[in-house]
């Protein structure tokens, strides 16, 4: 996408931004391009045969119905043909009932098929009246081209595959400058736990302050990062993300701040590091638990002073970036320990953002995100599912999730391939066993008799649950991770019981 103004419009998918306020953006932008005085997009009632208006320039009327067998966009959407009509009067194909009904002279059109993402035509884009005379072949040659750019446009916004255009449209015009209330940047969330993470992201965006993201792997800390970034005032600057994790020590400080020329063997030229890439945009840090002890200290520097040196060099340099980090870990215990520096955890901490998993953000939430992944993988791979039978989604339901929505999206891609119209349980890859047979296979005696002591009196849901998660450890020499999943709960959630019941031998 070349063209300056479509690269503003991709822009402004990633903010909060409903259906009928694109529309109205994306004719506004191919207007102005084709030098036009009046843009309408309509788009396909199947049911009744005809087309509507839903965006454009239409102050004289609220809407425009028009036949499939009636005038150039009835036309349009019966050939998916482009016309340049250069004067309507003549042309047999004119539906002179709009201009009676407008009180607008069309004097010359320029007209053709809007596509989604999968070239499924879905509506029609109609131009009236360029400023300078009529629309030649430059224009068509334009035409086509944002209208090419526009169904990849399509593609990653707030419509979701698979539901009727018209419909989706309909329902989010309501209110012009209302945003879709159970998404925010393609992130959905109906339940109130993503709705608190919503009103987050829309009170830090705006500002400069450092945020901290928790939460377990799989719960979509990028995305909000990317929320973050697009919904604040240097949206225009670049996003530049680095995976703590994916580098081994020795480089991970030339990636972040670069080097000069002769810092070491083969270094021949002066590189860039991410912190300089990232000028005028975020830094995302992810797995900033992971992040080696040598380059805390720098990285406090960075957040404190704005400052930094590249590797070999002597010159001070400064950082106009802003910071957002994320981890799946607990820091607090790590500070702790003494893995991470207590003074750079308090600098990092200045607006954190928890991330509910997947397990605790309601069913309504569950049952939204299984539906939009299985509308998103049956148009990826071609395989058209016309339902989820009810057992399936009971499955799917109760499943508790532990890899969270990317796990989800991961199993419904899987049931999608292997599913002929219909996803069964059969098709549903879900590791149903593990957790379900070691659990009955756990002799609750032996648990008991593990307790140091004998109960006095009758033991709380308190005792048996610390009891219980002891004995797991114990049985498991230490691995949370496979404690975790035997419990059913997530790895952070098992860290904090562990230190709320003082199972921690490390302290």
């Amino acid at each position: 996408m070349n063209d300056p103004l479509m690269l503003a419009l991709g822009e402004l998918i990633r903010k909060e931004i409903n259906a009928g306020q694109l529309l109205q953006r994306v004719v506004e932008v191919m207007a102005h391009r084709l030098k036009a005085d009046r843009g309408t997009i309509f788009l396909l009632d199947q049911g009744h045969e005809e087309l509507i208006s839903i965006a454009g320039h239409l102050p004289e009327v609220e809407e425009i119905r028009v036949p499939l067998s009636q005038g150039v966009a009835g036309y349009v959407a019966r050939t998916e043909r482009v016309v340049n009509i250069p004067f309507c009067e003549s042309d047999a194909r004119f539906w002179r009932q709009i201009d009676a009904r407008t009180g607008y002279k069309t004097l010359s059109m320029l007209a053709g098929p809007l596509y989604d993402g999968e070239r499924h035509l879905i509506g029609v884009v109609q131009f009236l009246n360029k400023d300078t005379g009529i629309f030649d072949e430059s224009d068509e040659a334009l035409f086509q081209t944002l209208s090419a750019q526009v169904a990849g446009l399509l593609a990653e916004t707030t419509f979701e595959p698979g539901r009727d255009y018209l419909e989706q449209a309909r329902s989010e015009t309501s209110g012009a400058e209302a945003p879709l209330l159970d998404r925010f940047n393609r992130i959905l969330g109906l339940g109130g736990a993503m709705q608190g993470v919503f009103t987050q992201i829309r009170r830090a965006a705006p500002t400069r302050a450092t945020v901290l993201l928790r939460g377990e792997s799989g719960t979509g800390k990028s995305l909000i990062a990317r929320a973050l970034h697009h919904n604040s005032p240097r949206a225009e600057g670049p996003f530049v993300h680095v995976d703590c994790t994916t580098l081994p020590e020795g480089l991970m400080e030339n990636e972040l701040f670069g080097h000069e020329r002769g810092a070491f063997t083969g270094a021949e030229s002066r590189q860039r590091g991410k912190v300089e890439q990232a000028t005028g945009g975020p830094l995302f840090l992810d797995e900033i638990g992971d992040l080696p002890p040598n380059l805390q200290g720098k990285l406090l520097r960075l957040l404190q002073d704005h400052t930094y040196t590249r590797l070999g060099g002597t010159e001070t340099l400064h950082a106009d970036i802003r910071i957002v980090t994320a981890t799946n870990q607990d820091l607090e215990s790590l500070v702790r320990k003494g893995r991470f520096r207590e003074d750079l955890y308090y600098r990092l901490r200045v607006v954190v953002i928890d991330l509910p998993p997947l397990r605790e953000r309601g069913r309504e939430d569950l049952q939204r995100l299984i539906n939009h992944f299985v509308a998103v993988a049956s148009k990826r791979h071609k395989r058209p599912i016309q339902s989820i039978r009810a057992d399936a989604l009971q499955m799917l339901l109760r499943y508790h999730w532990p890899g969270n929505v990317r796990e989800l999206e991961n199993c419904i891609e899987s049931a999608v391939i292997f599913s002929d119209g219909e996803i069964t349980p059969s098709r549903i890859a879900l590791p149903r066993q593990n957790a379900t047979m070691e659990f009955k296979a756990i002799n609750l005696a032996e648990v008991l008799s593990a307790r140091p002591g004998p109960f006095d009196g009758e033991p709380s849901l308190r005792d048996l649950e610390a009891d219980y998660i002891g004995w797991l450890l114990k049985r498991h020499e230490g691995n949370r991770s496979a404690c975790a999943r035997i419990l059913g709960v997530g790895r952070n959630t098992l860290i904090r019981k562990i230190k709320e019941y003082d199972l921690d031998p490390e302290g």
